[in-house]
């Protein structure tokens, strides 16, 4: 029997069971739709990452610190020092300036700085934000993901300036945006109140929820406006501030209670932590090497991408069993099927045996039908599931958009992702009708004509 008359018979017995095959197609519609839609979710959770890792250079940035890391006992380059996580604090090299000094005249390191981060509050005339205030060294200048779209890099750093994003500005009340650049806002700090904290009786009468912390504005000029589409999504609340200027403010280095216990609880004289910006052509392994030499600690953020790269990769597999799950269900729905037609049509079967038929055309008549439900319900639970991405991705932006937030990827697919599912549904539909198929093969002509 050639293809063609095959597809026609396979269509005319579908369309004869019409309810029973919508229900079927139904079922494996909302399967493919469920696969793609996990799919889609773990996709755009890793995009996401990828472009946080990139816009902050973290495939070139080391982490020092003068006490080992947790993470770095269980991943260490080939030919690193081993780690001492028994070392007495006495031994520790304490971050010092004339450590970072010897750490930024490396080859191949663009900067050494003290690892800055701060919680503070932005204010227009008319908005209110709160931030993360972040300093950064003059030697930024040569990255491109920090070079105002509008305005200026900072002049000095010493300069009371800051470089903002542009929705940022807009959330602080500017239209258009540009109009912030040379503009003068207030940023405040969070400080400690030391005439409060000598009241000792104060402090402990409410516990470490009630630390006795004041606040202190700072007048500040916005330099310029970054590019938007090179920040990280952290970038909404990222405020960044030259060196010096941030050293020189009143300001408190954690942004809880449980940071203040726990985060330089091993760390002594000198800075919490130092970042190493690398230059693109460097070594990281040489410059690790190097730098561990003096005795402190490091971590790269490019091992510690990696094995995110490995938790994306178990959660898409996690994400894809869920779905699958859901689309071998409708397979069961498309055999249950298929074994219906074929107990029903007993005597059609018969007939077609009596007259010449070939059992093997039989076969393939009913294969094709399941085959058939597996495309019509891929396809149409690819359209289901392709609109459902788009809008969730929509809906979560057009949210965003309100507040002045500039879109995220909130799920990603791809061309490539949903024809493999519908090549995947139409495989196992395929798949679960050989067994019906071969159980039609086997029908005796004699016996199937003396069936009601």
């Amino acid at each position: 029997m050639r293809l063609p008359d095959l597809l026609r018979l396979a269509w005319d017995n579908l369309w004869r069971n019409g309810t029973r095959s919508l229900l079927t197609g139904v079922g494996v519609a909302i399967g493919v739709a469920a696969l793609l839609t996990l799919l889609a979710y773990g996709s755009g959770l890793e995009q996401n990452a990828e472009r946080e890792f990139n816009a902050l250079k973290l495939q070139n940035t080391l982490r020092v610190t003068s006490h080992p890391i947790p993470a770095m006992t269980r991943s260490r380059q080939p030919g690193a020092l081993p780690i001492d996580s028994l070392r007495p604090n006495s031994d520790r090299v304490p971050l010092t300036d004339s450590l970072v000094r010897n750490i930024d005249a490396l080859d191949g390191v663009l900067a050494a700085y003290p690892e800055m981060q701060f919680p503070a509050k932005l204010q227009s005339e008319s908005h209110t934000l709160v931030v993360t205030a972040e300093g950064i060294p003059m030697a930024f200048r040569e990255i491109p993901s920090y070079h105002p779209r509008q305005g200026r890099f900072f002049s000095s750093p010493d300069e009371a300036a800051v470089l903002i994003s542009p929705s940022m500005a807009e959330r602080l009340g500017y239209s258009p945006v540009g109009a912030a650049v040379g503009d003068t806002l207030d940023l405040v700090t969070a400080s400690l109140n030391f005439y409060k904290l000598r009241n000792m009786a104060d402090l402990f009468s409410g516990g470490l929820r009630t630390l006795p912390m004041g606040q202190r504005p700072y007048d500040v000029r916005v330099a310029g406006l970054l590019n938007e589409s090179q920040q990280p999504l952290s970038g909404l609340l990222r405020v960044l501030v030259p060196m010096d200027f941030g050293r020189g403010l009143n300001k408190v280095p954690f942004f809880s209670t449980l940071d203040l216990l726990f985060r330089h609880s091993r760390t002594q004289d000198g800075y919490a932590a130092v970042r190493v910006q690398l230059r693109d052509d460097a070594n990281p392994a040489t410059i690790r090497r190097r730098v561990e030499n003096m005795g402190v600690y490091t971590t790269s953020f490019r091992e510690q991408y990696n094995r995110l790269d490995t938790l994306f990769l178990v959660l898409d597999l996690a994400l894809g069993i869920i779905g699958t799950i859901a689309l071998l269900v409708a397979v069961i729905g498309i055999a249950n099927t298929v074994m219906m037609n074929v107990r029903e049509r007993t005597r059609e079967i018969g007939i077609m045996m009596a007259v010449g038929g070939d059992a093997h055309d039989l076969q393939r008549l009913f294969v094709v039908e399941s085959a058939a439900l597996g495309a019509l319900g891929g396809a149409a639970g690819l359209t289901v599931g392709g609109l459902l991405v788009a809008g969730i991705d929509w809906g979560v932006n057009l949210y965003l958009d309100s507040l002045g937030v500039p879109s995220v990827t909130v799920l990603d697919t791809s061309l490539v992702a949903a024809s493999v599912i519908w090549a995947g549904a139409v495989l196992v539909s395929l798949l679960a009708g050989i067994v019906p198929a071969r159980r039609a093969a086997r029908v005796e002509p004699a016996e199937a004509l003396r069936s009601n």
